[in-house]
């Protein structure tokens, strides 16, 4: 999901999920505003979390063909942006806190830019990639709080290979027949 979810929605799920696989974008609310249009994501967020997190518990793992496959809880996704390294700072210590290891992070890099002139003229800041100093400072700063297990991305993860082409290939038609 991507986070902003209301409590009632949620709660009319609570035992049909698993495994929530959330993003927390901003712990900045202008930032939200700016990209956006949310000033109060930070805050509908981590009232989503919150429940995602009491109707799931934490998070749980077996082994599925010697692979470790998560079977409960919720993992919560956080894309490091351009420019907003103090963002990402923010948000980490945010869910630290209030979390702590009853959550799953995944800590991403792969922030892609594809942009229209116009939106590039509106969010110049948002024109390149993550540099991966930023990147590391992220990668310490969770270091930094304690979190010993958490995805992350090895080397620049914004390239077109991430970007789908968007032309149909590889969809079937009807998924009941393949076809």
């Amino acid at each position: 999901t991507s986070g902003y979810e209301r409590v009632e929605t949620l709660e009319a799920l609570r035992g049909t999920v698993d495994v929530y696989l959330t993003d927390f974008k901003y712990a900045d609310a202008a930032l939200a505003a700016r990209y956006s249009h949310a000033p109060d994501y930070p805050a509908v967020a981590l009232a989503a979390l919150e429940a995602m997190v009491e109707n799931v518990g934490e998070p749980r793992f077996d082994t599925y063909r010697g692979q470790r496959r998560m079977t409960g809880g919720v993992i919560v996704r956080h894309l490091v942006l351009p420019g907003a390294v103090e963002n990402s700072l923010k948000a980490l210590e945010l869910l630290v806190g209030r979390f702590g290891t009853s959550i799953a992070y995944s800590l991403m890099n792969q922030y892609t830019p594809v942009m229209s002139d116009s939106q590039l003229r509106a969010y110049p800041e948002l024109g390149a990639t993550v540099g991966e100093a930023d990147y590391e400072q992220v990668l310490d700063f969770a270091d930094e709080l304690g979190l010993e297990d958490y995805y992350w991305q090895d080397g620049p993860a914004a390239r077109e290979s991430f970007i789908p082409s968007w032309n149909g290939e590889g969809v079937f038609a009807d998924a009941a027949t393949n076809t």
